[in-house]
């Protein structure tokens, strides 16, 4: 059975609602929480957001830039990026979403094979007297 193709037709991954679902998900324990469960996932992925969103803030600061406006900036960017990575993920599972474990992606491209054509009836003869 061939797999329904649930992307859009360009190739269009994440959704409008993907990315209200992450923010949600992202926007309620907080933003630090929801970095420090990416890194429970991803460690070295957490360690990169954390460490470039510190540098830039030190940046800002280092800048001039009010601490009110430093805090803002470096929550919002937070937010921005792990939204965008939580939506990613939630669109992902949901296109590999009724998948087996383990099961080689190159089965899932194969095509349904044809079913085998009707068997051809040999049409009857009468039987003369006699024989």
């Amino acid at each position: 059975m061939a797999r329904k193709q649930k992307t859009r037709p360009d190739g269009m991954l994440v959704a409008a609602k993907h990315l209200v679902e992450a923010r949600k998900a992202v926007g309620q324990p907080g933003v630090l929480e929801a970095l420090g469960s990416l890194g429970e996932r991803e460690p070295v992925m957490a360690n990169y957001l954390g460490e470039g969103l510190a540098a830039m803030s030190g940046r800002l600061a280092l800048s001039g830039a009010p601490t009110d406006l430093v805090r803002g900036i470096h929550q919002e960017s937070l937010m921005l990026v792990l939204s965008a990575l939580e939506a990613q993920r939630k669109a992902t599972y949901e296109l590999w979403e009724g998948t087996t474990f383990g099961t080689l992606l190159e089965e899932l491209a194969k095509p349904e094979p044809e079913p085998a054509p009707a068997p051809v009836k040999k049409p009857r003869t009468r039987k003369k007297k006699g024989e």
